[in-house]
């Protein structure tokens, strides 16, 4: 039976003696987090930091006593635009969050910009995309849910209220971890239209949203023993211990279960206006639970979703394909996501 809290003894407690052969499992033995920063670097007006909308913007499963929203930064993507320019180019914006467990990455250039670009350019002329530096579980303040998913309102807010962009030109796009925020916006966005005079509920639904190798059931995921055990365990670079790692980082056991709603949307589909791209590697240790989502929402009536399965890769070649080998068939899933959204 699958966990419905995380475990405890899943963080890692300094080097355990032993030899990591691979650069996932180094990170998780000597237990490596990311701390964030919000100043620019040498970004310049690339970064741009955002404060939190008013609270009531923040409501129902993404209120917290302990974890309020903060201000956060992010990346546009080839640059900045301005609003004359994106009210006269009409362009796609994509509203993008990265991977790494709730425990790395920033989306910034270093770990992002040949993803942005090469899904920019298969979206066509003029599209850009803001890649959100949300609040992590780790490093030096750990945030674990909703705090990743108040920056996600944040972040909207930001494009729709301050940038002006129609939600009809934004694509929400996410992989690995970066794609539960994606779905638990998206299930926000649905529930709010009931909420009295909330900011957004006047809104359209955004065009479309890109999972990539999504991560959409922690119940499996903070369980080493189904993951060591899955069929495809020998196929992938993911380990157990990692993945339970960053299911105890956003679900600490003491408040959230990994069957909540907004952690395992796999096991809670819900109605969406929004056409929803599912993608997954055939050899990747997610491919079982991410096909599983993709039934359970392509069953709700009137939802709209394409699974895209390619054989024989493993997790995140959206991402990682040139790094790991694949780059012919990390093309051909920006393309088929492209395909997607612009049909």
């Amino acid at each position: 039976m699958a966990r419905s809290l995380a475990d405890d003894d899943s963080i890692p407690n300094g080097w355990r003696t032993r030899q990591p052969g691979r650069g996932f499992h180094i990170i998780t033995e000597i237990g490596f987090t990311q701390s964030l920063s919000l100043e620019p670097g040498k970004l310049g007006d690339r970064w741009v930091t955002i404060g939190p909308a008013p609270a009531s913007a923040y409501c129902d499963d993404f209120t917290s006593d302990t974890i309020k929203p903060e201000t956060v930064g992010g990346t546009w993507y080839p640059k900045l635009p301005s609003k004359q320019s994106l009210l006269e180019e009409q362009g796609l914006v994509v509203l993008s969050f990265h991977s790494g467990s709730l425990l790395w990455l920033t989306g910034r250039p270093e770990d992002s910009e040949p993803t942005a670009t090469l899904l920019n350019n298969k979206l066509g002329d003029n599209t850009r995309s803001f890649w959100l530096q949300y609040r992590l579980a780790g490093g030096s303040n750990p945030t674990p849910y909703p705090g990743a998913m108040q920056d996600a309102i944040t972040a909207y807010i930001y494009l729709t209220k301050e940038m002006g962009i129609s939600p009809s030109r934004i694509v929400l796009a996410g992989d690995s971890t970066g794609s539960t925020i994606a779905v638990a916006l998206l299930r926000y966005l649905t529930s709010i239209k009931e909420v009295q005079d909330h900011e957004l509920a006047e809104f359209p639904p955004p065009k479309a949203c890109l999972l990539f190798s999504p991560s959409v059931e922690y119940c499996f995921e903070g369980d080493p023993e189904a993951v060591g055990a899955n069929r495809n365990i020998n196929t992938d670079y993911v380990e157990a211990p990692m993945m339970a790692w960053g299911a105890r980082a956003i679900a600490p056991p003491e408040t959230v279960r990994l069957d909540d709603p907004y952690i395992s949307p796999a096991l809670h589909p819900f109605a969406t206006p929004v056409p929803i791209f599912i993608q997954a590697g055939g050899a990747e240790v997610l491919c079982d639970s991410v096909r599983g989502f993709a039934n359970a929402m392509s069953a709700v009536p009137g939802n709209l979703v394409e699974h895209f399965e390619v054989p024989d890769v493993p997790h995140d070649v959206y991402v990682a394909g040139t790094v790991l080998g694949w780059p012919k068939e990390q093309e051909e899933i920006h393309e088929a996501a492209a395909r997607f959204v612009l049909q």
